[in-house]
């Protein structure tokens, strides 16, 4: 048993042991009408103080394939850490402040995932081979930075790499406009809705009043 789990069973048996002695000794109740209230402590703590799984752990434990599509969110969120520590030791400012808006925009790509596990599948090259990918690219670009390497061959490769970046930044901004799309629908479709009612009430839409 883990240890948190054992101090949370302790917890309630304490509380429901508190509870019998109190009524049964202290209040002289009814010993069995005491137990019950008892057990009911433990039972309604035990439940209470348990761990919930997030909405995510309970999307993986319903899947045959929950197991990998856990462990691709496992590996992304190494790749993301790797691509943040690389991103903060860059010492060109343009392209350290784009590699921070790369790790910026794959946090919140990763975040919003985590909120709806249900979309991992689709974006599962993303994770797999995008974030590894770039993670490597810029552990390579500060490795040939610190070590202070100025040959024709490495000069290319980062200049390749500052010439990639924005590039990148689009296509991850992309990736996560596409992610919240349904979102941004179902908003629109609100407002649509909010604007007929609206003109039915004989108010003016928000579109007219911002002209």
């Amino acid at each position: 048993m883990k240890k948190g789990t054992l101090l949370q069973t302790a917890a309630a048996l304490a509380a429901a042991c508190l509870v019998f002695f109190t009524l049964a000794l202290g209040l002289r109740w009814d010993l069995l009408l005491s137990a019950v209230l008892a057990v009911g402590v433990y039972v309604g703590l035990s439940l209470l103080l348990s761990p919930r799984r997030d909405r995510s752990a309970r999307f993986f434990a319903s899947r045959a394939d929950g197991a990998e599509l856990s462990a691709v969110m496992e590996q992304a969120a190494r790749d993301l850490k790797q691509v943040r520590l690389s991103a903060g030791r860059i010492t060109d400012i343009k392209t350290r402040e784009t590699a921070e808006h790369l790790a910026d925009t794959s946090s919140r790509i990763y975040d919003y995932l985590r909120k709806h596990p249900e979309k991992i599948p689709s974006v599962h090259r993303f994770l797999t081979y995008c974030l590894d990918t770039m993670g490597r690219i810029l552990v390579q670009y500060v490795a040939y930075q610190e070590a202070g390497l100025r040959t024709p061959e490495v000069l290319d490769f980062q200049r390749k790499v500052r010439a990639a970046l924005p590039k990148l930044k689009e296509g991850f901004d992309q990736q996560l406009t596409q992610l919240m799309a349904d979102e941004r629908f179902d908003t629109e479709a609100d407002m649509k809705v909010m604007e007929t009612l609206l003109q039915t009430e004989g108010f003016p839409t928000w579109e007219t009043s911002q002209e």
